[in-house]
């Protein structure tokens, strides 16, 4: 089941449920932020009221959590 869940500074929650719909996920980076978008497939609903997630964060930041995930899986095999 996928879903997305933030708080936002104001300290509410949100979230996302995608449920076990079919989803789409999309990559885009420039030299500064990563966007990762994700969509709900061909869910019936009109475009303003489709489910979405969309997450901007910076390049570097993006790049250190990648490569610690890579490190990680590495370490773990034998």
């Amino acid at each position: 089941m996928s879903h997305v869940i933030l708080r936002g500074t104001n300290m509410r929650r949100y979230e996302v449920d995608f449920g076990d719909d079919e989803i789409s996920v999309s990559l885009h980076a420039n030299s500064e932020t990563v966007e990762l978008f994700i969509e709900a497939d061909q869910d019936g609903r009109p475009e303003e009221r489709r489910r979405f997630a969309l997450v901007n964060i910076p390049r570097h930041l993006f790049s250190k959590a990648i490569a610690d995930l890579a490190k990680s899986t590495r370490d773990r095999e034998p």
